[in-house]
């Protein structure tokens, strides 16, 4: 994996940051802090293509920069991006490295002689996703509804320790999410984030298991009508077209013209299973509108 979260991946950890930030913080973060906004990630000045992961007013006016790494980090990108934003804000600013990958240490202080640089790691490993998605299963099955910190423990679990692999932490913690009620509005996330999060751990056999969890859910449901006009290939492909814009909806607000019209000549059984998972797991509509033009060929 590259030095720094990449691509679709990268796009689900902001997504979820976002929607999870003071709980993010709360309990991954350096020590409490009040966020009073999201500050844009440009540079007064070019370092390359690169820029922060994230970074946060915070209610003292300091700065707060949150960067998420696979592998352990170099420091002296972050001192540049820091010094940057000292420059530029004239405050203090705050550094927070989340280690998603397995590494248990990496270096937190840089010493360039006239200068001590310092950031705050944290890493996953340190806490065990098997307790996590067990404590999920026990409060779910009493009836009880999990804490916003409970939901992102839940999609970060398959990156924590556990004696499983990792395509077995994301199965265990798909399972424990289709058991939250359909109205609660973090479910779409916690599904979506933990199948796009975890997609790259998963054999073939895994993916086929992952779809049997998705289709328990009301998005299977969906997919399983044969749609308006029962009994015709036509009405069975509408339902399961419209089974997935549903989903697209509730996960990114609205599906565009074009888009739903793709979906609406789409056919063949097999490419309906492979949108089921892009459905859930993409980061972005651009980003499952590319895997539909890729599995159709157009």
């Amino acid at each position: 994996m590259q030095e720094q979260v990449r691509g679709g991946e990268d796009i689900i950890f902001k997504q979820v940051s976002r929607l999870f930030r003071d709980e993010l913080l709360a309990n991954y973060g350096w020590e409490p802090m009040e966020i009073t906004a999201e500050v844009p990630t440009a540079l007064p000045f070019t370092v390359g293509e690169r820029r922060p992961d994230f970074l946060f007013r915070l209610a003292d006016g300091n700065l707060l920069h949150l960067e998420f790494q696979s592998t352990p980090a170099r420091l002296e990108r972050f001192l540049v991006y820091d010094a940057l934003l000292l420059e530029r804000d004239h405050c203090r600013v705050r550094t927070v490295v989340i280690y998603t990958g397995g590494l248990r240490a990496a270096e937190s202080e840089l010493d360039g002689g006239a200068l001590l640089y310092r950031v705050h790691n944290f890493f996953l490993k340190d806490r065990n996703g098997e307790s996590v998605r067990e404590a999920a299963a026990r409060k779910l099955a009493a009836g009880e509804r999990l804490s916003r910190q409970e939901t992102l423990d839940l999609i970060l679990s398959p990156l924590m320790e556990q004696d499983c692999p990792p395509g077995d932490a994301v199965l265990a913690a798909l399972r424990v999410a289709a058991a939250i009620p359909e109205q609660e509005a973090e479910r779409d996330c916690c599904l979506g984030a933990i199948v796009g999060l975890g997609d790259k751990f998963l054999d073939d056999e895994q993916r086929r298991q992952l779809r049997e969890v998705l289709y328990m859910t009301r998005v299977g449901e969906l997919l399983r009508e044969e749609g308006r006009a029962e009994g015709r290939a036509e009405g069975k492909a509408e339902g399961k077209a419209e089974a997935i814009r549903v989903l697209l909806t509730r996960r990114f607000g609205s599906v565009p013209g074009a888009l739903s019209e793709e979906l609406g000549r789409v056919r063949e059984e097999p490419i309906w299973e492979e949108l089921l998972l892009a459905a859930a797991g993409a980061a972005s509509l651009a980003q499952f509108q590319r895997r539909l033009r890729e599995l159709t060929g157009e």
